[in-house]
């Protein structure tokens, strides 16, 4: 046998068990990372909260689709989409906008008070940017165009305070086939439009992607006048496509 032969593979198993150990920590290194990034149990809603501006339906399923979240917990620098049925009704944003990083957070039902009792998932996270989309159930609960209007600025305020490097997008509410509801739309939507220069937002006007001259929601795009059918939320995507990008 060489001499060197056992000197020689002597070092290269201490090397190789260096080589596994170093391996074996970064490995578990990544997974406390993974750990620490998860958020915990308690930035989320507890299952009996009560938000005074869901209807009864909503009730139930809010916290129904909040366990559904805890199953699927956010990651660090996701890109998400938040809002309530015509957000949740887009089902895997991700394979939309082929970009795995998207992430669902709407809730059907869900008016501008529900959004802000679980904004903690998504502040511990620090998203790297934010589409919203909210305020078309306030209201069915008959709440005026300026109270969604406060209340969608206090959503913009408390991601920014609490994650400042993420973007927010807000989109203007997008229109319905109920006339009765157009004026506070409008209004909402032009409160939000005078408030972009000075509120950390950048405004997406999708609400003339989807009306009709009258200002209501042109039926090519609509499944019942409020929610989008599959074109709509095509052009919803092209609208949106290039931000995401960025």
């Amino acid at each position: 046998m060489n001499c060197f032969s056992l000197p020689v593979l002597f070092l290269f198993s201490v090397f190789s068990f260096v080589v596994a150990c170093g391996q074996t920590e970064q490995t578990e290194i990544e997974k406390r990372k993974k750990v620490i990034q998860t958020p915990p149990d308690n930035v989320y809603p507890p299952s009996d909260i009560v938000i005074t501006t869901h209807s009864a339906w909503a009730s139930t399923h809010y916290p129904e689709r909040i366990a559904e979240f805890k199953e699927n917990r956010l990651e660090k620098n996701d890109i998400i989409f938040l809002g309530n049925s015509i957000t949740e009704q887009g089902g895997d944003w991700g394979k939309r906008v082929n970009n795995s990083k998207v992430k669902n957070r709407g809730i059907s039902g869900d008016t501008t008070d529900g959004l802000l009792a679980r904004l903690g998932e998504l502040v511990y996270v620090k998203p790297i940017k934010i589409f919203i989309l909210i305020g078309i159930n306030d209201f069915f609960a008959n709440l005026t165009a300026q109270q969604v209007y406060e209340n969608t600025l206090l959503i913009v305020s408390t991601i920014h305070n609490e994650s400042p490097d993420t973007k927010i997008y807000v989109q203007t509410i997008l229109p319905t086939a109920t006339a009765s509801l157009k004026e506070k739309i409008q209004e909402t939507n032009s409160l939000l439009q005078s408030s972009e220069s000075t509120e950390p937002f950048m405004l997406i006007l999708l609400h003339d992607e989807f009306k009709t001259q009258e200002g209501l929601m042109n039926w090519e795009y609509s499944t019942d006048g409020t929610h989008l059918n599959e074109k709509g939320y095509r052009v919803w995507v092209q609208k949106v496509n290039n931000l995401i990008a960025l």
